[in-house]
């Protein structure tokens, strides 16, 4: 049980859940008070100790974790009688406990033995194998092939039965004796699947919430990503004040050196730097909120909106086949904003529904380019570049870069994929200052401290 709640304690650090030692402690002191058999009680006395405000699908999930493969039923709840009976079996005891469960058929203590010897002898954790391999060495260690005369000397002292009733024990025997060698067989296999599930899991999450693919998050790992948001926003505003601070010194100020130095006799012991004045950048973020991507644009949004202090202004366009200003949605937003909303906003569904990214900037060349964009201006685009086949309209995306002061393109396709099939970003690439491959969070804080 110790080993479960560290194991526990490590996942849901690992999901930024914060667990500290002393909380690791108490969760173990709570356990030595209460039944450890009763897993709905156990789950809600380490949900106690260990998490300090309610999320209980990340939590449920880190549990079965922890403490998948420990024996019981199919869900891999142990149930209490036979838990019961598995914990109060010493090892140098299995044999005779399944004996005497054979003879009783005492179906529910097989049960149970099944898992403790897999448990006391299997070797699960020393060694790699086969279902098979396991499933030999316990039943070596139990003896299981001498259980059978072992019974039937038992039912035989006695006297009482006669050569038919021992047959038929001796029939129902061996079925009992089949039973229980795939009660192991079966616990073995569960255990290694349960073993292998695990290992892929918590690699899984052994990844940073920085690090996963923001297009193909899974609902737990949205909600760690989620979590790791606001510290970053955070930290990229420390990030970027501090460069431009260590950006502010200009050039040397010849005139107020020669004045400082008539202190020191003429001799410029503090040489006194102009100031510089950091850009602070106007910005226009244009993001396709179509399919897969919408999860990148919905990153993006959030951290650009959340940067208001470092920017002079900035404007967001959401665009599918057509392009609107939906910059007053995120201003009057007062909670997280679903991206995939944005499509319902009047002018972001075009025609068909349909990425076409040839369209889209024309529309922005035609509508938006005088008010949004500036000699002052930063222009990012955020997309796939899948067009659908549809023509590419160079020339409108070459008017733009041209208004713009900068225009950068954040992909979060893998690089590899760039160019093939109705992919256009190698049509618009030449005329960016930079295209970044950002398919993680802590790419897109890197691109956007890059940039603004």
């Amino acid at each position: 049980m110790i080993d479960g709640v560290l194991l526990l304690a490590d996942l849901l650090r690992r999901n930024q859940v914060d667990v500290s030692a002393s909380e690791v402690i108490d969760a173990v002191d709570a356990l030595g008070a209460i039944d450890v058999t009763d897993r709905q009680l156990v789950r809600a006395v380490l949900r106690a100790c260990l998490v300090k405000q309610p999320d209980d699908e990340m939590f449920d999930r880190c549990f079965r974790q922890a403490f998948a493969g420990r024996g019981g039923d199919a869900d891999g709840n142990p149930t209490r009688s036979a838990s019961l009976a598995a914990v109060a079996t010493p090892p140098q005891n299995v044999s005779g406990a399944v004996l005497d469960a054979l003879v009783g058929d005492d179906e529910s203590a097989l049960a149970a033995l099944a898992a403790r010897a897999v448990d006391l002898f299997a070797g699960l954790a020393d060694a790699e194998g086969t279902e098979r391999y396991f499933v030999q060495r316990v039943l070596k260690a139990i003896d299981l092939s001498r259980m059978l005369s072992a019974a039937m000397h038992r039912l035989r002292a006695p006297g009482d039965l006669d050569e038919l009733e021992l047959m038929v024990r001796r029939t129902e025997l061996n079925e009992r004796l089949a039973r229980f060698r795939r009660m192991l067989a079966d616990e073995v296999a569960r255990r290694l699947e349960g073993r292998a599930t695990h290992a892929a899991e918590f690699e899984a999450f052994a990844v940073g919430p920085e690090d996963l693919d923001l297009t193909e998050l899974s609902r737990a790992n949205h909600a760690r990503v989620r979590r790791a948001l606001q510290p970053m926003i955070r930290r990229l505003a420390t990030r970027i004040g501090r460069r431009r601070r260590r950006r502010a010194t200009g050039r040397p100020d010849v005139r107020r050196t020669l004045r400082r130095s008539l202190q020191s006799g003429g001799v410029p012991i503090d040489v006194v730097h102009r100031r510089r004045h950091p850009h602070r950048p106007d910005l226009v973020v244009l993001c396709d909120v179509s399919g897969s991507v919408a999860e990148f644009a919905q990153f993006t949004f959030t951290l650009v909106s959340a940067l208001h202090a470092e920017l002079a202004s900035a404007r967001s366009f959401a665009f599918v086949d057509g392009v609107a200003d939906v910059t007053d949605v995120f201003c009057a937003a007062d909670h997280d904003l679903d991206v995939r909303r944005l499509v319902e906003r009047r002018g972001v569904v075009g025609l068909d529904g349909h990425s076409d990214y040839g369209r889209v900037f024309g529309e922005f060349a035609a509508d938006h380019l005088r008010d949004a964009v500036g000699p002052r201006t930063s222009v990012i685009v955020c997309g796939d570049a899948r067009g659908n086949y549809r023509e590419a309209d160079v020339a409108s995306f070459a008017t733009i870069c041209r208004h713009a002061r900068r225009v950068y393109w954040l992909n979060p396709e893998p690089r590899n994929e760039w160019g093939r099939d109705d992919s256009l970003i190698d049509v618009y690439a030449p005329w960016c200052r930079a295209v970044y491959e950002v398919r993680t969070l802590a790419q897109l804080e890197d691109a956007i401290a890059e940039l603004v």
